[in-house]
């Protein structure tokens, strides 16, 4: 009886030890980031695939200054979801730096994205959002085959996230190109103009300033003589007879 309990609880046992190590790989596989930008635990891509994804990806991160990762594991264990699988290998793989990563899971056939709180703060949570749900369509569009799948969402969001970040640059910049010829132009015209508009001011002061001034004559204190106010002249005395 001993030996046959023993014999029932050893796959038992082996179940559970086997779990706790799927689990365990599961949760830390992200410790030794892959080199090229791409885990492929499904060995899904081909070799032509994975080399033009893995130079993509390297030049991404050159050009946007941003980690870029993508894996594709054949399931994440039951205690966590996809989403948060991808979060944590996002932080072990990257910690605090501009990152991004997609994640596949071909047991649930579903994708998941993870984003860090830079790129929250840089682009706009309405486009991300678009990002993530175009992903999840695509890999779990079954008319393609996986590898169709896996390129063709990698290079979705590489090329969405390139333009996001082309229009966040164009917009921080203080003038466009253009807009310097612009500036160039229109600068010599308005120095032109407020050279006139002070000389004009300056004119329409002195007429203000001449308009509000009175001019009157001066007020004449003159003696009384003879008598009368005011009568001042001259006065001769004529002798008789002349």
């Amino acid at each position: 009886m001993s030996q046959i309990g023993h014999s029932k609880l050893r796959p038992t046992a082996a179940t559970v030890v086997g779990g706790v190590i799927l689990l365990l790989s599961g949760l830390s596989h992200g410790s030794a980031p892959p080199a090229d930008g791409i885990l492929d635990e499904t060995r899904a891509l081909s070799t032509e695939t994975h080399r033009q994804l893995a130079a993509e990806l390297r030049q991404f991160r050159a050009d946007l200054r941003c980690d870029a990762w993508m894996t594709a594991v054949s399931f994440v264990p039951a205690e966590i979801t996809l989403r948060k699988q991808a979060q944590i290998t996002r932080r072990e793989w990257s910690g605090t730096r501009p990152a991004v990563l997609m994640a596949y899971d071909r047991a649930t056939n579903s994708g998941a994205m993870s984003f860090a709180p830079e790129l929250w703060a840089r682009h706009s949570s309405t486009e991300l959002f678009e990002i993530m749900q175009e992903c999840r369509r695509t890999l779990g569009n079954t008319a393609l085959t996986l590898d169709e799948r896996l390129a063709l969402a990698t290079r979705s969001w590489i090329d969405r996230l390139r333009r996001m970040e082309s229009a966040r640059l164009r917009h921080t910049l203080p003038l466009q190109n253009d807009e310097k010829l612009l500036a160039r132009a229109v600068i010599p015209v308005l120095a032109g103009g407020s050279v006139v508009l002070a000389l004009f001011g300056l004119a329409s002061r002195r007429r203000s300033a001449s308009s509000k001034c009175r001019f009157e004559f001066p007020e004449v204190h003159v003696d009384m003589r003879l008598g009368a106010p005011y009568g001042g002249g001259v006065s001769a005395e004529m002798p008789p007879g002349h």
